[in-house]
This record gives structure tokens, sequence and C-alpha cells, in this order.
């Protein structure tokens, strides 16, 4: 069986992160330091140029926009807030492709020992898809 990819042959293909938050409808926009459920989701965006991607990526932000009653009958949103970053893919993606990087620069071995994630701890938190 060949390996499953996404090809770059039919187009551009581009990760976006789009930036939201959750708060309550009714707060103090005055309050800068106020706490805020942050996500950045990256999603997959097919696009001849970079502005369609951001376009495409900040139409899809704003459409995941929501209100809802959480169990504390309190009113709260998802918001969008922005694209935290767009990344050209370059190559065919298939398993075991590399796709993003970041450049944590110098820092400290102590640091640099806290970046992995237990297996315990992660993948509790990933949820199959059934």
């Amino acid at each position: 069986m060949e390996n499953e990819k996404i090809s770059i042959e039919n187009g551009k293909w581009y990760i976006a992160e789009i930036i939201e938050k959750c708060e309550p409808v009714n707060r103090n926009e005055a309050q800068e330091l106020r706490r805020v459920k942050t996500w950045g989701n990256f999603h997959i965006i097919k696009a001849e140029t970079p502005k369609i991607a951001y376009d495409k990526a900040v139409k899809i932000g704003k459409e995941a926009e929501f209100k809802f009653t959480n169990s504390d009958n309190v009113e709260m949103e998802w918001i969008f807030i922005g694209i935290g970053n767009l990344i050209p893919i370059y190559e065919d993606i298939e398993d075991g492709s590399e796709i993003m990087w970041e450049n944590y620069g110098d820092i400290s071995n102590r640091r640099a020992m806290r970046f992995p994630i237990s297996e315990e701890k992660l993948l509790p938190e990933l949820k199959e898809k059934k």
C-alpha cells in the first residue's frame, strides 16, 4: 500500500494557526490582565496565494465564534482574535513528514528538558476519532 499523502501538485497548502479565546459575555474589557482561556488551533488550508490563505483562515476563525451558557449558568463566548501564524507547505505530506518547527533559541538545558510531555499526560488529552 502506498503512503497516503497531501499533494502540492494541484495547489498550494498552508498551515494556519487560528487564535481564539473564551470568556464571559459580561466582562470588564478595561481589565487587560484578566485571565482568558486561549487556544491556538491549526488548520490546513489550500490556497493559491498567502493572502487567499490568510483570508480563508480569518473566515474559518470568525465562523467558529459562538455563545453558550456554562454549567455555572454564565453566558460565555468563544471569540476569534486573529491569526497566530501562516506557514506554507513546500513538499507533499505523507506519514512521518515534518510539517512545522519552532526555534526556541539558546535556552538552558533545564528549560529544554521541560518541553517533553510524558505519554501518561499526553495521551489522555487526545481523543480518538470513532
